[in-house]
C-alpha cells in the first residue's frame, strides 16, 4: 500500500504539473461518445478530489497503528481509489485515442 501510495503521489505531482504548463485539452468527440466522455470525467474528478484526503486519513490510521479506525475508512477509500485510478485510465484513452 506504501508503494501504491508513492506511485499515486508521483502521478499526482506529474499530472498537475503537466496541466499546469499545458493547460486543459478539450475533448473533439462529438455525439454520444462526448456523452460517455463526460459521464466518466465528472464522476471521476469529483472522486479525485475526495480521495486524496480519504487516502491521507487511511494510511496516518494504519501507520500509527490504529487498525480498527483504518478498516472502517479503508472499506471506503480503497473502491473509490481503484474507480479513481480506472476511470482516470478510460479518460486519458477517450480523450488522446479517440
Amino acid at each position: 500500500m506504501l508503494s501504491a501510495f508513492a506511485t499515486s503521489t508521483l502521478f499526482l505531482v506529474s499530472y498537475l504539473t503537466y496541466h499546469y504548463q499545458v493547460g486543459s485539452v478539450p475533448f473533439e468527440g462529438r455525439g454520444w461518445v462526448r456523452s460517455l466522455y463526460f459521464s466518466v470525467l465528472i464522476p471521476h474528478t469529483i472522486l479525485a478530489a475526495a480521495i486524496v484526503p480519504l487516502v491521507l486519513v487511511t494510511l496516518v490510521r494504519a501507520l500509527r497503528g490504529r487498525f480498527e479506525r483504518h478498516m472502517r475508512i479503508a472499506r471506503w477509500t480503497l473502491p473509490l481509489w481503484l474507480y479513481v485510478s480506472v476511470t482516470g485510465v478510460a479518460v486519458y484513452g477517450m480523450l488522446y485515442w479517440l
